[in-house]
């Protein structure tokens, strides 16, 4: 019987195929922009930046199995490979809040020694729907696009606070108690030169409440019944002093172990990222001033809004409040809190690290 000469196109000549029928418009590189013009670097390249798609949009990324999300960390690890050179890739681990779910990578920042997650970017509405309860009248809904970033699972700890530049030893609540308490007792102004030298940031307003939500558009992250937050948030709760519990809004009806201090980082359940500490705890600073949202629209990307109110914002509530003041929308405006150290030890921060597309 006579065989058949069966003909296989080589992987090149496809993919060359593809280059030469790609629209005019195309922003893709072409052969010759790679370097050496090699088309195998083009073929990695391409596929490079296939991966870093699925991190545009986080309601795509949800649908990604264990397996991609691990391929698409290490495609990160290519494409922001100066930004990533300071973390190592550690795990892969799924978690799920308010009828969520995720698997997300995990990295360790090797400077500090936290824990960070790699979150997808994508558009989502800021702000409550005037249905919420107790909502506020500057949490009007927008809609805003970021790209991805890196943000620690957990606010930073003395542990790192200490790691992570000179100023530590200088200010923060450095009392005696765990290294892995939350630093607190700091300003806008020592975040930033901590973050500085640890070549790190901290949120935007826009990122800090797209990180709290995880994908939920609920009060909390967890859902809208806030009974739940025992497992989620160390907040004002019976072990409180007296004259606490007596003040309206201050306190919720159970025991959440802690009392009126925060709670070693990680203490309770994550969101929907991975993320711990989100609601409660010590209220998370931000990195940008306080606007109002028709005021002045944050920008593609990082969220950002741009420009000097003389108000600071921080986010979340903390362990001397209630549920009320830690929801997703929730902004807390601190007027005039703009140079080194407060004496309010109920504010902390949580670094992160943007990965522009």
């Amino acid at each position: 019987m006579r065989k058949v000469a069966i003909m296989r196109t080589p992987l090149i000549v496809i993919l060359l195929a593809l280059v030469a029928c790609s629209d005019a418009d195309d922003q893709e590189p072409s052969l010759d922009s790679v370097q050496g013009g090699n088309p195998a670097d083009y073929a990695i390249q391409s596929q490079l930046a296939i991966s870093i798609e699925a991190l545009r949009e986080r309601s795509e990324y949800a649908a990604l199995d264990k397996q991609a999300v691990v391929e698409l960390a290490h495609a990160a690890e290519e494409r922001w490979s100066d930004e990533f050179s300071r973390f190592t890739y550690q795990r892969v681990e799924r978690f799920s809040a308010g009828g969520v779910s995720h698997w997300m990578s995990i990295w360790l920042h090797g400077k500090t020694g936290l824990e960070f997650v790699l979150l997808p970017g994508g558009k989502f509405q800021m702000g409550s729907p005037e249905s919420e309860a107790d909502r506020k009248e500057d949490e009007g809904q927008s809609w805003v696009t970021l790209d991805p970033f890196l943000i620690a699972r957990t606010e930073c700890t003395r542990e790192a606070w200490k790691r992570g530049a000179s100023v530590a030893g200088q200010v923060g609540d450095l009392s005696p108690g765990s290294d892995q308490l939350p630093i607190s007792g700091i300003g806008p102004v020592d975040v930033e030169i901590w973050n500085r030298e640890s070549l790190l940031t901290y949120p935007t307003e826009a990122q800090w409440e797209y990180m709290c939500r995880a994908g939920t558009t609920t009060p909390w992250a967890m859902g809208k019944n806030r009974n739940d937050l025992i497992r989620f948030a160390n907040l004002g709760s019976l072990e409180c002093p007296e004259d606490w519990i007596g003040m309206n809004g201050i306190t919720e009806p159970w025991f959440d172990g802690h009392g009126a201090q925060p709670a070693p980082a990680g203490t309770f359940e994550p969101n929907a990222f991975g993320l711990s500490d989100v609601h409660g705890n010590l209220f998370e600073w931000c990195r940008d001033d306080y606007f109002d949202y028709d005021e002045v629209q944050a920008e593609n990307g990082t969220g950002a809004r741009l420009g000097n109110s003389g108000e600071r914002l921080a986010r979340g509530g903390n362990y001397g409040g209630d549920a009320t003041a830690a929801r997703s929308a929730r902004r807390l405006v601190t007027p005039g809190i703009t140079t080194e150290g407060t004496s309010n030890h109920g504010f902390g921060f949580r670094p992160s690290l943007d990965l522009p597309l």
